[in-house]
């Protein structure tokens, strides 16, 4: 069949075919990434938009500033903050005003970061919820500059 010319521009046209559909395929997962993309960049500013709104405008000026702010536990008493960071984001303040224990209690999925946040601190706020929200909380020990390695052993 090597010199059978007919199979040839057949071979070429599915060839062609073949091609824009790929090319077609290539354009549609392109343009679902930027939607995909825009849409997170929405949710993540609306969710901002519901977390500044619960914040007193002393916590907003603080997370502005520091890109976290203070809470007050409704039960305890015991200060919090909350920083934005996607795990281990509440540290416990203790009488010193020194952080005494970081806190990790998040929601699976995918949830902005914001939201996260506003729900942590309505929980900590909420005398009901307070100390049901620590009960599941993770609590982790504080790693101190002064508990950090002087330089790393896999570096001369």
């Amino acid at each position: 069949m090597p010199g059978n010319t007919a199979a040839r521009p057949v071979l070429g046209r599915v060839l062609e075919w073949f091609h824009a559909r790929m090319e077609d395929a290539r354009r549609r997962n392109q343009q679902a990434l930027v939607e995909e993309s825009k849409a997170l960049l929405r949710a993540k500013r609306r969710s901002l938009g519901l977390m500044l709104s619960l914040l007193t405008p002393e916590q907003r000026e603080e997370f502005r500033t520091r890109r976290y702010f203070h809470v007050i536990g409704g039960s305890s008493g015991t200060r919090y903050r909350i920083t934005v960071a996607p795990f281990a984001n509440i540290d416990i303040i203790g009488p010193t005003g020194r952080p005494m224990y970081r806190l990790c209690a998040h929601p699976g999925g995918d949830v902005p970061v914001y939201d996260i946040m506003a729900a942590q601190m309505l929980h900590l706020q909420d005398p009901a919820t307070e100390m049901a929200f620590l009960r599941r909380a993770n609590v982790h020990a504080l790693v101190t500059q002064s508990r950090r390695p002087e330089r790393s052993f896999w570096v001369p």
